[in-house]
């Protein structure tokens, strides 16, 4: 276990220190952390109580962090955070393993799951550039080795595990109920007894809410709302469900036409640059673990487990998968393939049977961290062109440029929003009620919300700026061409840059002021 705890710490602290990369959102959590830090409220615009974040932890950790370095030492504060998030990691390593101790898990399983895990391109770069990505994973493998601890699972630690997650994601009570609801099921494999807790599961839950109540009641009375305003601009431009496809997911899924496969890709892997191949290796590996429920071979807490990922497919495949989405089923997903590898591998299988398996397992742990090693990367050379040579630097040009008072729409909010300081329009309006208002109003093109909203500045892509010509964008009349920034020249220096497809879209900034 040492072993393994000096590499998981080695893993995540050294891609941190590679690639040095810091996500976009994190900005926006940050704009709001450093205000309450400095006063003027948990807040992103100082007077305006808007609910600009996801996550309660996501937002107080930082804060704390701001507050030990300074509010002005962002490198600081964020090695702090990263330094917490690797903490928090390692724990969830290690509850694993002593998980596998007493389920009895071989090396092969453990391999398997520490290699996909651990070695996840996704997973080891949220937990290090800002988001809440380490704790929500680890309260996952908190609450999923609680629910498989002998004789039986604690109230109180299914309710720290239930309530950890709360205060983690808001939503993250769907990731609760997909690791408990499978405990109705594959009882007789369990290694214990073959009832159901009821009373750990119910009292559990229960209390689990309790302790998320303080910070629920807390921001109904702060924002007016428990619901953060981040859901409900997102909410504004997501499609509506439509429950005949979300039916349909498990055959989606079986075809490859479902989001099930991202949780064992890269980071915006669509936008191109990758291996052609890889997508296909990533539907096999989540098909095969959302699907080992079936195996009655099969150990039930792996069964259980693999149940769990299918249960989560029907909320996942059905929303916007944000990459940092991801992670926690990605955890649930490995769980179930060391359990089927550690299965195929074990005392009564045959030495073809086990060799193949042996192959099998160390070719996908491999696989992983070959990807990891390109997303590395790709991720330093984004974070030293875009965010530090670019992004960064627009937004400390707008502070400059701009007056007290000025306005400025984008749809980045995190670099330009946080190093400008300014009053922002975003798009679809995660710091700003008036554009969730125009959209409400019908405005859904950004020539429209510009028109409603008319910002000082505007800072987009070349792709997101409208036809001044057509009558319908007579919006852009108003504004001229003040400043140009285009990196496309620097990648292009980049030798191999996996995942170029993505960088592009962020290498060409334009900076537009209004007329007087």
């Amino acid at each position: 276990m040492l072993m393994m705890t000096v590499l998981v710490t080695a893993v995540v602290l050294g891609y941190a220190a590679f690639t040095q990369h810091a996500w976009e959102d994190y900005y926006i959590t940050l704009r709001s952390s450093r205000n309450m830090v400095e006063g003027h409220g948990l807040v992103f615009q100082p007077g305006e109580r808007v609910h600009t974040f996801t996550s309660p932890l996501g937002v107080l950790v930082p804060a704390a962090c701001t507050w030990l370095a300074g509010p002005g030492n962002e490198e600081s504060a964020l090695w702090l955070f990263r330094l917490l998030n690797a903490a928090a990691l390692v724990a969830a390593a290690i509850w694993a393993w002593r998980r596998f101790d007493t389920l009895g898990t071989g090396w092969l399983g453990r391999l398997v799951f520490y290699g996909l895990a651990f070695a996840d391109a996704k997973l080891v770069g949220f937990s290090m550039n800002g988001m809440e990505t380490a704790m929500l994973v680890a309260f996952v493998v908190w609450l999923w080795s609680e629910l498989e601890q002998l004789p039986g699972p604690r109230p109180w630690a299914v309710a720290a595990g239930c309530g950890g997650l709360m205060w983690t994601r808001p939503d993250a009570f769907i990731l609760g109920a997909a690791l408990i609801i499978p405990h109705l099921f594959f009882r007789k494999k369990s290694g214990g007894s073959g009832a159901l807790p009821w009373r750990a599961l119910s009292g559990g839950v229960l209390l689990g809410g309790l302790i998320y109540l303080p910070w629920f009641a807390w921001a109904w009375w702060y924002y007016g709302s428990p619901v953060p305003h981040t859901i409900i601009a997102k909410g504004q431009v997501t499609p509506p469900l439509d429950v005949a496809s979300v039916l349909l997911i498990p055959w989606r899924s079986m075809t490859g036409d479902s989001l099930l496969r991202d949780i064992f890709l890269p980071t915006y892997w669509h936008h191109g640059g990758w291996p052609a191949w890889l997508p296909g290796w990533a539907y096999v590996l989540s098909l095969l673990a959302s699907l080992g429920w079936i195996w009655p071979g099969l150990a039930a807490p792996f069964r259980r487990v693999s149940l769990a990922l299918f249960i989560g497919s029907f909320y996942f495949c059905a929303i916007i998968l944000f990459p940092w989405y991801s992670p926690p089923w990605t955890v649930l997903a490995a769980l179930a393939l060391a359990g089927m590898v550690d299965e195929l591998a074990g005392k009564d299988a045959g030495r073809l049977r086990a060799g193949i398996a042996r192959s099998l397992g160390v070719l996908t742990v491999a696989v992983q961290v070959f990807v990891l090693v390109l997303s590395a990367w790709e991720m330093r050379s984004q974070q030293r062109i875009i965010e530090q040579g670019m992004r960064r630097e627009i937004g400390l040009w707008l502070r400059q440029q701009a007056a007290p008072g000025d306005t400025v729409f984008m749809e980045c909010l995190g670099y330009i929003g946080y190093f400008s300081g300014l009053k922002t329009y975003d798009y679809p309006g995660l710091s700003s009620p008036e554009v969730v208002a125009a959209i409400r109003g019908g405005a859904h093109r950004f020539t429209e919300v510009i028109d409603r909203t008319k910002p000082d500045w505007l800072v987009l892509r070349p792709f997101e700026i409208a036809d001044a010509a057509k009558p319908e964008n007579a919006a852009w009349r108003h504004y001229e061409l003040v400043r140009a920034w285009d990196k496309r020249g620097e990648l292009d220096a980049v030798t191999v840059l996996p995942g170029r497809g993505w960088v592009d879209r962020d290498a060409q900034f334009l900076v537009f002021r209004r007329r007087p």
